[in-house]
C-alpha cells in the first residue's frame, strides 16, 4: 500500500466567509483519499517572539510547526492586506522558519495563491510570500496563482472560472511537489 501523502493549507484569513479560505475549502476537493489534508488553525498562534521561543515554544505552536513538516505539500492561500502580506500569516511563518536554518518548510513543496477583488490578483503579497518562502525552502513553486476580479461567494463557493483556473494550478503543482526530491 503508498504511503498517504500529506498537505497542509495555510490560509492568511480568518473571515469565515473569505474568499481564500473558500479557495482552500476547493483544493481540498481536488486530492484522493490517498491525500491527508489539513488546515491549521492560525488564529491561536501568538506573535512571534524570540524571548517566548527562548523559555519555550507554546504548545499551539509546536502543533502547527509539528503539521507543517509533516507535510510533503504546503500551500499558502492568502489575501492582500495594504499591498501585503496579512499579519496573521507572516507571524505563522516567522515562527515556521524557527529555528534558523531549521524550519519546517524546509524540504516542503509551498505554492502560493491569492482570491481577490483587485483585478491583480494579490500581486504583491504573491510575490512578496514568493520571496519569503523561497528563503525558507529550496522547494518553492515559481508559479503563483492569482485570481482577480472575484467580489463575492456563491453560497460559500468561488465563481466556475475561478475554480477551474485552481484546478489547473492544483495539477500543475502538485506535479511539481511530486516531481521533486528533497535535498
Amino acid at each position: 500500500m503508498a504511503d498517504t501523502r500529506k498537505v497542509a493549507f495555510l490560509v492568511g484569513s480568518l473571515r469565515s466567509a473569505s474568499l481564500n479560505r473558500a479557495a482552500a475549502l476547493h483544493a481540498h476537493g481536488f486530492f484522493r483519499d490517498d491525500t491527508a489534508v489539513t488546515t491549521p488553525d492560525l488564529a491561536e498562534i501568538p506573535a512571534f517572539n524570540q524571548d517566548l521561543e527562548a523559555s519555550g515554544t507554546p504548545a499551539v505552536v509546536t502543533d502547527l510547526k509539528n503539521e507543517v513538516a509533516r507535510s510533503d505539500m504546503v500551500v499558502i492561500f492568502s489575501p492582500e492586506y495594504n499591498y501585503g502580506i496579512p499579519g496573521l500569516l507572516k507571524n505563522a511563518i516567522d515562527w515556521l522558519s524557527r529555528p534558523f536554518q531549521a524550519g519546517s518548510l524546509i524540504g516542503r513543496a509551498v505554492g502560493i495563491v491569492c482570491v481577490s477583488p483587485s483585478s491583480r490578483g494579490g500581486e504583491n503579497v504573491r510575490e512578496q510570500l514568493l520571496r519569503t518562502c523561497q528563503i525558507l525552502t529550496d522547494r518553492t513553486y515559481g508559479t503563483t496563482l492569482g485570481i482577480g476580479g472575484v467580489t463575492e461567494l456563491n453560497d460559500g463557493v468561488l465563481p466556475e472560472d475561478a475554480t477551474r483556473a485552481l484546478d489547473k494550478w492544483m495539477k500543475s503543482f502538485t506535479l511539481y511537489a511530486t516531481s521533486q526530491t528533497s535535498l
